[in-house]
Parts: C-alpha cells; structure tokens; sequence
C-alpha cells in the first residue's frame, strides 16, 4: 500500500531541499563511483537551488508615511517607489562597479573637486539667502566683506570659515573669477593662471 503523506509527493520546500542534500552528502561520501560523483554534483546544484530559494521577495510592504508601514494584498494599488521587498532570507549586498575615473588617485581627486563645487555653490546661495545676521557681524568688524559676492577679493576666508570658494560659471576654485569676481571665467582648473588665488606648484628641473 502506497500514501501520499511522503514529502516526495509534494511541493519541494527549502525545508525538502536541506534534508535531500543532506541524504545525498552522506550517500556520496561512502559510494564511490560515478554514482558517487553524481551524488556530489547534486548537492552542489541543491546548494545553488537553496541560495536561491529566498532570493526572490515573499511579499511586498509599503510605507504610507515615516512610521507606517502596511503588507500588500492583491488588488492594492501602490506607487512603485514605495514598494518595499520582503524576503525570506537576508540578502546579500550588490557589488558597486565604479566609473573609470574613479580608479585612480588622479580622478579621485577631480571627482571630489566637482562635488564640493556642487555643495559649494549650494552652500553659496544658502548663506546669501539666510545668512545676513553673518554678514553684518563681519562687517560691523571692519571686513571688507561684500554680502552678494562669493569671491576671495570680496569675502576673504578666516581660519573658522567652512566655504570652499570656486567660480560659479565653471566651479573650479583655480579659476581666476574664483579669486575676484571681476576676472574672467576661463573654464579651467589648470594651478598658475593670471589671477588665480592657487599658485603653480614648482615643477623640477633635471639636474
């Protein structure tokens, strides 16, 4: 007489999967053979099957706002970028591929450059914006501080002062319009140009 109640006859749980591969090592471990290399290539396809059982999501919650959070049924109609993932097993973390430029110390620095022009010039009309009472405690000091310019000439920086000053055409702090905003914007980053505040690094002679 036969049953049905065998875990053979059902779906195949992860549960299933631990106890075949389990079966299947100690098989293979004293059949020798090509039965035995056969078992053991199951257990590595079983492996794989088991990483990816919990790789897809069981079910999605979303977040109506900061602190609520609710689990979909069917039929419920959410935006998808307030879709969140849930899943059976912790997942792993995707490896991050950086652009090229990234990869040398060279293009570290420039990419670093262009993010603080970026902040920069958002921290720039942040303070033009909201920061009046600063300006006028400098100037009541005798500063020449000009409170519409971001340039070196009209608003020199202080040991305390957290500004990164650069053009605000180009953003880079070499240009000449960086240090004085009379000059003009050159589009260039190069140390040493006429008016700039960076100075040239010495270059070495060969001896």
């Amino acid at each position: 007489m036969t049953t049905n109640n065998h875990p053979a006859h059902g779906p195949v749980s992860l549960d299933r999967l631990h106890q075949i591969r389990e079966i299947l090592s100690k098989a293979a471990q004293g059949d020798g053979g090509n039965l035995g290399y056969a078992m053991a290539d199951a257990v590595k396809v079983i492996d794989v099957a088991i990483a990816a059982f919990g790789a897809e999501p069981v079910g999605y919650f979303y977040a109506d706002k900061p602190g609520d959070w609710y689990q979909i049924s069917d039929g419920d109609r959410v935006p998808g970028h307030r879709l969140i993932p849930l899943y059976a097993s912790p997942q792993s973390s995707p490896a991050v591929k950086l652009p090229n430029e990234f990869i040398s110390s060279e293009g570290i620095v420039v990419q670093i450059e262009k993010l603080m022009a970026v902040l920069a010039v958002h921290g720039i009309q942040y303070e033009r914006k909201g920061s009046s009472c600063r300006v006028d405690i400098l100037q009541a000091g005798n500063s020449p501080v000009t409170q519409d310019c971001w340039c070196h000439t009209c608003r020199p920086l202080t040991m305390n002062d957290m500004r990164f000053v650069v053009c605000p055409d180009c953003g880079n702090k070499r240009c000449p319009r960086a240090n004085d905003h009379r000059n003009d914007c050159t589009g260039s980053n190069e140390p040493g140009q006429i008016g700039s505040a960076c100075l040239a690094t010495p270059t070495q002679t060969e001896g």
